[in-house]
């Protein structure tokens, strides 16, 4: 008989015990970008340009890192990706990348 009392005791301590990690790690997310690109909060970041591939953004970064602009990329969804800067350099990545979205 106490086999059975020992092996359901140990089965109650893993069953609290999962329950408790349950409650403290499972129910809140980390809030940020939402993985489907739908988001536009990127923090001190400005979107200069939405390019139709990660190539074509490669590409911009490019340019921008010849003018001495540090720059990042998020994705934009359905392929697309987004080139970010910091606001003191917007103006001048908008001058450099040009208008409308590649």
């Amino acid at each position: 008989m106490t086999g059975v009392v020992a092996i359901v005791v140990a089965f109650l301590v893993v069953a609290f015990l999962a329950l408790l990690l349950r409650w403290t790690f499972g129910s809140t997310r980390v809030p940020g970008p939402s993985p489907d690109g739908k988001t536009s909060d990127y923090g001190l970041l400005h979107e200069v340009a939405v390019a139709g591939s990660a190539g074509e953004a490669n590409a911009l970064r490019a340019v921008l890192s010849d003018a001495n602009i540090r720059s990042t990329t998020a994705d934009a969804g359905r392929g697309r990706v987004r080139v970010l800067v910091f606001a003191a350099d917007l103006e001048m990545a908008r001058a450099l990348v040009g208008p409308g979205t590649y």
